[in-house]
C-alpha cells in the first residue's frame, strides 16, 4: 500500500475541522476551571500556578490537530503528559491526553501504531514495577496497573477497534462499487451481444432478398429490348422477393417484441431441408445454381442447421452481387457438416455496395459452434467452405489454426 503524499503545514491547518476546535476550546475551559479550583495532585517540582496551564494548552492543541496532523497530536500529548508527571497530575490533562492517544491510533500511520501498542503496554508494566518498588502492597500495584491501563492502553485499543470497523466498511463499499461496475459492464456486454445478433440476423435475412431485388431491377433498367413476358417474369420475381423479405422482417420484429421469445424459436426458423427452397429462389432471379447433398442426411441441433443455412444464404447473396454459375454442396460427415459454395467471378461488379458484414457474421456464427470458415479465390472461381461440428453449442471444440482441416486461403472479400 502506498503512503499518502506529504501535506504542507498550511494544508494541515486549513484542514482543521470546526468540531475539533470547539471540542478543544470546551476542554480547555473545563480544565482551566478545575485547575483554578485547585483540582490537581501536588508532587514533584513545585511550580507557579500559571505554569500548570501549559500542559493543558499542549494537550488541547493536540485535539485541534487530531485529524489533520495526528503525529503532532501525539507529540504534544506526550510532552504535556510528561510535564504532568514532573509537576503533579491534573484530571483535565489526563483526560484530554487519552483523546490524544485515541486520535493517533485512529488516524495515524500504521507503522507508528505498531510501535505505539507495545510502548503503551511497556509503560503500564513499568508503572506497576515502580509502584511495587515504592509501596510493595499488592493492592496498590493492582490499582495503579488498572489506572495506567485505563489511561494508556484503553484508548489505543478502542481506536484500533473503530479503525478496523471503518476499514471494513470502506472495503465493503469498494466491493459494492466494483460489483456495480461489473454488473454495468456485463449489462453493456449483453446489450452489445444482442445488437450484434440483431444486426447479423437482419443482414442475413434481408440482404438476400434485397440483393435479388436489386439484381432484377438493375437488369430491367439496363435492358431496353426485353419482351413483355420477360418483363412480367422479372417483375414477378421482384414482387416475390419483396413479399418474402417483408415476411421475414415481420418475423424478426415479432421475435424482438415478444417478451418470452427465446433463442430456440429463432434457431428452429431455418433448417437444412429449406436449402433447396433457397436455391430455387436464386434460380428464379436468374442465377444458375447446382445443388448436391453428400452423405446420409440426419437430424442435427437447431443451431447447427441454422448456421449451415446462413452460410449458404450469405454465399449465394454474394454470388448475386459479384459472381455467376454457382454450385452448392452439403456433405454430412461423422462429426462435422461441411458446406461449400463455389462460383465464377463476374467482371465489372465493383459498383455493388457492400460493407463486408456478411462474411464477418458468417464467420462469427461458425466459430461460436467451434467450426471454421475459409473464403477466397481458387483459380478463376471464388470458394466459401465452412466446417461445422455437429455437436452444437453443448460441446464445441474450437480448432487452432494449426489443426485446420483445410489449407489457408486468401483473405475474405
Amino acid at each position: 500500500m502506498t503512503s499518502p503524499p506529504r501535506r504542507s503545514l498550511a494544508d494541515r491547518f486549513r484542514g482543521v475541522q470546526r468540531p475539533s476546535v470547539i471540542a478543544a476550546v470546551l476542554l480547555f475551559a473545563l480544565g482551566s476551571a478545575l485547575l483554578a479550583l485547585g483540582s490537581y495532585e501536588r508532587f514533584g517540582i513545585e511550580v507557579p500556578q500559571a505554569v500548570r496551564f501549559i500542559p493543558l494548552v499542549l494537550v488541547c492543541t493536540g485535539v485541534v490537530l487530531r485529524r489533520t496532523w495526528p503525529g503532532m497530536t501525539l507529540a504534544l500529548g506526550l510532552i504535556g503528559f510528561g510535564a504532568e508527571i514532573a509537576i503533579g497530575f491534573s484530571l483535565a490533562v489526563v483526560f484530554v491526553f487519552t483523546d490524544n492517544l485515541y486520535a493517533y491510533a485512529r488516524y495515524g500511520s500504521r507503522r507508528g501504531l505498531r510501535i505505539m501498542v507495545p510502548a503503551a503496554v511497556a509503560a503500564v508494566l513499568a508503572t506497576g514495577v515502580y509502584i511495587a518498588a515504592e509501596d510493595g502492597r499488592a493492592a496498590a500495584v493492582l490499582s495503579m496497573l488498572a489506572i495506567a491501563a485505563l489511561v494508556l492502553v484503553s484508548p489505543i485499543f478502542s481506536a484500533i477497534i473503530v479503525r478496523q470497523a471503518h476499514e471494513r466498511a470502506a472495503l465493503e463499499t469498494e466491493r459494492a462499487e466494483q460489483t456495480a461496475r461489473l454488473a454495468d459492464v456485463r449489462r453493456r456486454e449483453a446489450v452489445l451481444r444482442e445488437r450484434t445478433l440483431m444486426a447479423r440476423e437482419l443482414h442475413d435475412t434481408v440482404a438476400n432478398y434485397l440483393s435479388a431485388i436489386a439484381l432484377q431491377s438493375t437488369a430491367l433498367q439496363a435492358r431496353k429490348d426485353l419482351d413483355a413476358e420477360t418483363v412480367r417474369t422479372s417483375v414477378a420475381a421482384i414482387r416475390s422477393s419483396s413479399v418474402e423479405g417483408l415476411a421475414e422482417l415481420r418475423r424478426i420484429i415479432g421475435l424482438l417484441r415478444a417478451a418470452d421469445s427465446g433463442a430456440g424459436e429463432e434457431l428452429a426458423s431455418f433448417r437444412l431441408d429449406q436449402v433447396p427452397e433457397l436455391v430455387e429462389r436464386m434460380r428464379k432471379v436468374g442465377l444458375d445454381v447446382d445443388f448436391a447433398v453428400e452423405g446420409t442426411a440426419r437430424a442435427l441441433p437447431g443451431e447447427v442447421e441454422l448456421t449451415a443455412y446462413r452460410v449458404v444464404q450469405e454465399a449465394l447473396t454474394n454470388v448475386l452481387k459479384y459472381g455467376s454459375d454457382a454450385s452448392v454442396a452439403i456433405r454430412y460427415e461423422d462429426e462435422w457438416i461441411v458446406v461449400e459454395v463455389e462460383n465464377a467471378v463476374r467482371p465489372g461488379t465493383g459498383d455493388m455496395p457492400s460493407g463486408g458484414a456478411g462474411l464477418v457474421g458468417m464467420t462469427e456464427r461458425v466459430r461460436i459452434l467451434g467450426g471454421e470458415v475459409r473464403a477466397g479465390p481458387e483459380g478463376r472461381r471464388w470458394r466459401v467452405r465452412a466446417e461445422i461440428p455437429t455437436g452444437g453449442l453443448e460441446s464445441p471444440e474450437p480448432q487452432s489454426p494449426g489443426t485446420s482441416r483445410f489449407p489457408k486461403r486468401s483473405p475474405q472479400r
